[in-house]
């Protein structure tokens, strides 16, 4: 028996997603389920599946999207709930989305290679 070894998978290997990607819910939303499902690349490269998060700050609804790969995240604040998730979906299909160092997502990154 092998021992298995998470995050290890050739890049023609293994599964595309792992979560179902068919939600009625989100499918005005393609970009948002991909970011948090999909785990290849468009070049077939392994990526580690990203997520978001929805809360309110006072008045505003804000989603906080997150890329562990880069260790990067966007910020999207909007007056509704349904302008939040298609700004952020917007945002996800653009090559010139406004992504930021995420500080923890770095330190993270900084503990896994001191534990490698």
């Amino acid at each position: 028996m092998k021992k298995v070894q998470p995050g290890k998978q050739g890049s023609e290997g293994g599964p595309h997603h792992l979560a179902a990607i068919e939600a009625t819910a989100l499918t005005s939303f393609p970009n948002l389920v991909a970011h948090a499902c999909i785990l290849r690349y468009e070049d077939g490269t392994p990526r580690r599946a990203g997520w978001w998060t929805v809360g309110t700050s006072g008045a505003a609804w804000t989603i906080t999207i997150k890329d562990p790969d880069s260790c990067c995240q966007i910020r999207v604040n909007s007056q509704t709930l349904d302008d939040a998730l298609a700004l952020a979906d917007l945002l996800l299909g653009s090559e010139e989305a406004p992504w930021e160092a995420d500080p923890w997502a770095q330190q993270q990154a900084k503990k896994r290679n001191k534990a490698s």
